[in-house]
């Protein structure tokens, strides 16, 4: 095979490879309402997904607030609403979590209440333009 022929080849795997990798898509919103697990996902991954043997979840209904830490406190969100998030309705919320490396905080991020759950009282929220899906749960 030729030098020049190789690096045809070469050039469009690398270009295949580069399309691809555009079309991940990641979570979108008909994704998102899949869900049922209670945690914070972004762009197509879960961040935190809560689980009953590792996780603490927490609720605060006169601060509108909400929030699900490990048991070492080290992974967690916290999700504190201008207002309480009823179904159908939009709701600005600050939301702070914690990466492998870092806490990362997102100031007044516009969601769409998706839906409330009355029978496990979760309640589903979504930001479009971040894909940011965050699935919450009050506490009585």
């Amino acid at each position: 095979m030729s030098g020049k022929l190789m690096l045809k080849r070469i050039l469009l795997l690398a270009a295949v490879s580069i399309s691809a990798a555009g079309c991940v898509k990641g979570l979108g919103i008909e994704e998102f309402r899949q869900e049922s697990d209670i945690g914070l996902f972004i762009k197509g991954g879960n961040v935190i997904r809560y689980n009953e043997d590792e996780f603490q979840l927490g609720f605060n209904g006169d601060r509108n607030e909400f929030w699900v830490t490990d048991d070492n406190m080290a992974n967690y969100f916290i999700l504190k609403c201008k207002k309480f998030p009823s179904e159908g309705d939009s709701v600005t919320a600050d939301i702070t979590y914690t990466t492998d490396n870092d806490i990362i905080s997102r100031k007044g991020v516009v969601f769409q209440v998706l839906g409330y759950d009355s029978e496990t009282e979760k309640i589903s929220l979504w930001n479009q333009s971040r894909k940011i899906g965050v699935i919450v749960k009050i506490i009585r």
